[in-house]
């Protein structure tokens, strides 16, 4: 039990360090590349952005955004393909997060997208 509580304790301490981050994220590089392309749906599906907030609630949130994501709600003017990639590709080092882009298929990066830009003024 000792173990578990210390692995506990040490996973908190690495998810408080990357809330703490958690409202800045990077601006996108002028000449960024490998990007995602378009969507391969359109992001104000319905269905899309559901199934986006169910992953968002499952995954991001319950890690490290928490389920009111200011960061997104009060940021504007971002580009879906900025968003994809930071999701698929992570802060770089930028910002602590993770890349998803090996757990998390295409379709459904862009359905996290979707539901970020249901959210967001953008």
């Amino acid at each position: 039990m000792k173990i578990k509580t210390s692995l506990f304790a040490a996973l908190m301490g690495g998810m408080a360090s990357a809330m703490a981050f958690n409202a800045v994220l990077p601006e996108p590089a002028a000449d960024a590349q490998d990007s995602a392309g378009a969507a391969p749906f359109d992001l104000a599906d319905p269905a899309r952005i559901k199934a986006g907030l169910g992953r968002f609630q499952s995954t991001c949130a319950d890690y490290c955004h928490g389920h009111q994501p200011a960061l997104f709600i009060e940021r504007e003017g971002l580009e879906a393909e900025y968003v994809y990639n930071t999701i698929r590709d992570g802060g770089k080092g930028a910002t602590p997060m993770p890349p998803w882009g090996e757990v998390f298929t295409q379709e459904e990066i862009w359905e996290l997208v979707a539901y970020i830009k249901s959210i967001g003024n953008w």
